[in-house]
């Protein structure tokens, strides 16, 4: 059963069972991904949250098999979308799957985008491909589109370079292209990375206008808890390719049991709050060819005792469709 269920009611529009990433590298297996289930249902915003390095990005790829193989492989686990599992697909079936059912939003929009084509061809291309229209009609509907993630005179700007838009209005460009075919799932990875505060805030905002207009399901791939607190209905923390806690934002934000995730959350700036120092978490994201034995994030934790170090620890049931993955989760926060 997976572990993330939060309307037994409800069919989840996606449903990962399992799902293991590897890559084969000359000094050894890099276990980027392992063992990762979750659920995300129509109409709602699920964010997968870590520092960088806990696989967040390869699992967000993984859903769409863009992992390149070799080195990646998906060793196992099932990646059902409305029932279908995307690994048993041919690549010619999950071509008609990417950028129509499922899209997704790259990190850097000045390296996602190809400079030397015009947004509005690279937009009118994937309307072509996936809708079948015609040039006419696909300008037509990118200039919709432009206009709708509220990019100023789009008749003009769809006929714009990339090196001639800001990073926000690249950003822009880059939802509309992956929102032109109205998929059912966005991935949104690392959204706002490359923007300053202000222009977050509107894209974040402009994001959560479309996924409640559309009513699509959105998963956003981020290290920004800050971001998170914005928008997300539900949150999954991994570390060190595995989730450590998963629930509904409030039970992760007011009641947390994970040390991780208290960790993340007591390193975000409070303006209340008066500090000459941010709290840290002691260490580093461990090497993932030398994962520690037991407990992956033990060797940082102030809660560690020796059975943390022996064995890797289930997903433990908070309350209700909290989990935590760590053995001392009732005395943590």
């Amino acid at each position: 059963m997976s572990q993330l269920r939060p309307h037994s009611q409800k069919t989840p529009l996606l449903e990962i069972r399992s799902l293991t990433t590897q890559f084969l590298t000359e000094d050894g297996v890099v276990r980027a991904v392992e063992d990762v289930s979750f659920e995300i249902f129509q109409g709602e915003i699920l964010s997968l949250v870590g520092e960088s390095g806990c696989g967040k990005s390869v699992t967000g790829l993984s859903l769409l098999r863009l992992i390149p193989i070799p080195p990646g492989q998906i060793v196992r686990g099932e990646i059902l979308l409305e029932g279908r599992d995307l690994l048993r697909l041919t690549e010619k079936e999950m071509e008609r799957v990417r950028g129509n059912e499922i899209s997704m939003i790259f990190q850097e929009p000045m390296t996602s985008l190809n400079p030397v084509f015009t947004i509005g061809s690279q937009i009118m291309e994937t309307l072509q491909l996936h809708q079948h229209l015609d040039k006419k009609e696909a300008r037509r509907k990118a200039i919709e589109m432009l206009h709708r993630v509220r990019i100023p005179s789009p008749e003009n700007r769809i006929d714009s370079y990339p090196h001639q838009l800001s990073g926000g209005m690249r950003q822009r460009a880059m939802i509309a292209m992956a929102l032109s075919c109205q998929p059912k799932l966005l991935i949104a990875d690392e959204p706002t990375t490359a923007l300053d505060v202000t222009i977050q805030a509107q894209v974040l905002r402009l994001l959560k206008e479309i996924q409640q207009e559309m009513g699509m399901a959105v998963l956003l791939i981020t290290h920004d808890l800050g971001v998170v607190s914005e928008i997300a209905d539900r949150v999954a923390v991994m570390y060190a390719g595995r989730i450590v806690e998963t629930g509904p934002l409030e039970a992760l934000f007011g009641n947390m049991r994970h040390p991780y995730t208290r960790g993340l959350l007591e390193s975000i700036p409070q303006l209340e709050e008066k500090k000459e120092r941010l709290n840290a978490i002691p260490g580093h994201v461990p090497n993932p060819l030398a994962l520690p034995s037991g407990c992956k994030f033990h060797p940082r934790c102030y809660l560690a005792i020796e059975e943390c170090s022996q064995e890797e620890p289930p997903l433990f049931q908070v309350n209700g469709n909290h989990f935590s993955r760590c053995i001392r989760w009732r005395e943590c926060c």
